[in-house]
């Protein structure tokens, strides 16, 4: 027993003198190290550009795909996720995930490429990040209106009007009720246009704007046929709903898709303002790759990069110089890329910082779950 354990001592001594040592310690090429696992938007980040990063980097993306915010929060806050790269939505999402501690500091000095972002959408970011310290903002949009202009136009012969009284007036819901409407499944995207309607600040902490709120609500309330994010495509596409409050980028794939079946379908931002939706791009604490994801964050940002992905999916893109790269048909659609007038009137959703204000975000919860309930 001893003369074989002494045999192997003086074998792996002979190997080392020989300069072997490669044998023995694990290879820096191990198939884990290069790895990047990226948690996005389902049909955001196409096979194309995932085949250029990997070809550009020699690092295979290991892509994983989710439907709302509330299946990422999850899986970031119950541990260690194991997701170097994943896109929340910044208000309420990455507000409070920051201050809990879900994501780790971006390392601006491996991100050249941060340059190329939009700064009116930076501006926007910062009220939610204030430094850009722990995400980027990305994918962006606005909430607005789509409706299926046939059915419209037959309940409207006279015309209608391209602002929020189209959707928050109940005398025009009468009007509509028997063609479906949907209001998208959360609050925060819902009441301050309820407020913005009622001439109202969008982003007000006041319990009485939140009881005057949530009271026009109730009013619209019988008229509603769902609230869901998830169905708005399908339901105004298949004729289900005639109007709906929903994300700009999903309006894009329904006026494609109705566009395919002989079916008119648009979109408009209320001639009042909007709300401005951002994804952004963050690494979570304990990420395995965190190297990997700044490089694939960087490669986003390449402007060619960006431009196909506003094109593959109808959603704008916070990298300016994307732009270069673009058709005028996406250019000049503002349901993509608003127009000046427009960007002048669009906000973000402050999310709470105080106590009275998270105490306020509470009760809008709790509000809005009894709106839905039909109990408030």
């Amino acid at each position: 027993m001893f003369s074989r354990i002494l045999f192997r001592l003086l074998l792996l001594v002979s190997l080392l003198s020989a300069g072997v040592w490669y044998y023995f310690k694990p290879s820096p090429a191990q198939a884990e190290d290069r790895y990047v696992n990226v948690y996005c938007w389902y049909g955001l980040i196409d096979s194309e550009t995932i085949k250029e990063f990997e070809t550009e980097t020699g690092i295979t993306v290991r892509l994983d795909a989710y439907d709302n915010n509330e299946v990422l929060e999850a899986k970031l806050l119950a541990s260690n996720s194991g997701f170097d790269v994943v896109f929340p939505t910044t208000n309420p999402y990455v507000a409070w995930q920051i201050q809990a501690g879900v994501y780790q500091k971006l390392d601006k000095n491996l991100l050249p490429n941060i340059a190329e972002l939009d700064s009116l959408v930076v501006r926007w970011m910062r009220g939610v990040d204030k430094d850009i310290t722990y995400s980027l903002p990305y994918f962006w949009g606005t909430i607005g209106i789509v409706y299926n202009k046939d059915i419209l136009d037959q309940v409207f012969p006279e015309g209608f009007p391209q602002n929020l009284s189209l959707l928050f007036d109940p005398e025009n819901l009468k009007k509509l009720s028997k063609q479906g409407i949907s209001l998208l499944e959360e609050g925060v995207d819902v009441i301050p246009y309820a407020l913005l309607y009622l001439g109202k600040n969008p982003n007000s902490s006041s319990p009485e704007d939140l009881d005057l709120a949530a009271r026009h609500l109730m009013k619209m309330r019988p008229f509603v046929k769902r609230f869901t994010s998830s169905r708005v495509v399908n339901d105004i596409v298949l004729g289900d709903t005639a109007i709906a409050l929903v994300w700009s980028g999903e309006a894009q794939q329904a006026i494609d898709e109705a566009k395919e079946q002989g079916k008119h379908i648009e979109y408009f931002i209320p001639s009042e303002g909007g709300v401005v939706w951002i994804d952004a791009m963050a690494i979570p604490q304990g990420a395995p790759h965190p190297k990997n994801a700044h490089a694939f964050i960087n490669f986003l940002l390449k402007p060619h990069i960006a431009a196909r992905i506003c094109e593959n999916t109808k959603h704008g893109v916070a990298v300016s110089s994307a732009k270069k790269y673009l058709p005028d048909d996406v250019l000049k659609n503002e349901g993509i890329y608003p127009g000046k007038n427009t960007l002048k009137k669009l906000f973000l959703n402050t999310p709470p910082k105080t106590h009275e204000e998270i105490q306020f975000e509470r009760e809008r919860t709790r509000v809005w779950a009894k709106i839905r309930l039909n109990e408030y």
